[in-house]
C-alpha cells in the first residue's frame, strides 16, 4: 500500500518534469526569435549630430570650465550651476554668452539656457574623427547614455553607458543594472554590446551579454 502511494506521487511529478523539459528549449528559442526580430526590424540606424533648439522658460546662471566628457565635440561643454554639474551643454549660433544645458532628444527634453558668468574656455581639441555616441536608442526600446563619472567594470568589460532598464539600487545592493560597452559595430545597422549585471559583496557580477540592434544614435 505504501509502495503504491509512492508510485502514485512519483507518477504525478513526472508530467511536470517532462513539461518543463519540453518548454525550456521552446522558451529559449522564442527569446532568440524575439531578439532576431528586433534586429531585423531596424533597417538603418539613424545617426544625428545633435544641436538643440533654443528653449523657452527661465534661464539659469553658471560657468563652463572644460570640454564635455559626454559629447566629443569642440562646441560642447561641461558646466556648473551652483553645486550641480551639467554635461553636455551646447553652444548655439543664436546665443551670445550662453549655452543650452539638460537637453535630451531621446526624452524630448528641451533643456534650459545657461547664462555664462565667465567666458567659455578654449576647447582642448577638435575631437576624434569618429566620436563615440552620447545617446543610443536600442531596438529593444531602451535608451542608453554615456556616463561621465566612474565607469563600471564587469567581468573585465568596461561598461561606460547606463541604460534605462536598470533597476533602482536598494539596501541590499543593485539587483539588475544594464549598460553598453563602447564596442559598437558600425554599419547601415549599428550593433551594440549590451550587458546586464548586479552588485555583490565581491563586486559587479555579469548576468548576460547580448548583441542588440541600434535604432538611433545622437552624438
Amino acid at each position: 500500500m505504501v509502495h503504491s502511494r509512492k508510485f502514485e506521487r512519483e507518477g504525478k511529478r513526472r508530467p511536470f518534469r517532462n513539461l518543463f523539459a519540453f518548454l525550456f528549449p521552446v522558451l529559449a528559442l522564442l527569446a532568440a526569435s524575439v531578439a532576431a526580430a528586433e534586429s531585423t526590424a531596424v533597417k538603418k540606424t539613424r545617426v544625428t549630430v545633435f544641436q538643440p533648439a533654443v528653449p523657452g522658460g527661465p534661464s539659469r546662471s553658471g560657468e563652463c570650465w572644460t570640454d564635455s566628457i559626454a559629447v566629443s565635440r569642440s562646441d560642447v561643454w561641461r558646466c556648473m550651476v551652483g553645486n550641480e554639474i551639467y554635461d553636455p551643454c551646447f553652444s548655439n549660433p543664436g546665443l551670445a554668452g550662453a549655452v543650452i544645458c539638460d537637453a535630451n532628444p531621446a526624452e524630448g527634453s528641451a533643456g534650459f539656457i545657461l547664462k555664462l558668468t565667465k567666458p567659455l574656455p578654449e576647447p582642448s581639441s577638435k575631437g576624434p574623427a569618429y566620436p563615440r555616441p552620447w545617446l543610443v536608442k536600442l531596438a529593444d526600446g531602451t535608451t542608453c547614455e554615456i556616463q561621465t563619472g566612474t565607469i563600471a567594470l564587469v567581468a573585465g568589460l568596461e561598461v561606460p553607458y547606463g541604460c534605462s532598464d536598470s533597476q533602482e539600487c536598494g539596501e541590499k545592493g543593485c539587483p539588475h543594472m544594464a549598460g553598453l560597452t563602447d564596442k559598437f559595430q558600425r554599419g547601415q545597422v549599428w550593433m551594440a554590446d549590451k550587458v546586464t549585471f548586479k552588485s555583490s559583496k565581491t563586486g559587479l557580477q555579469l548576468i548576460s551579454r547580448t548583441p542588440v540592434a541600434v535604432r538611433a544614435v545622437w552624438k
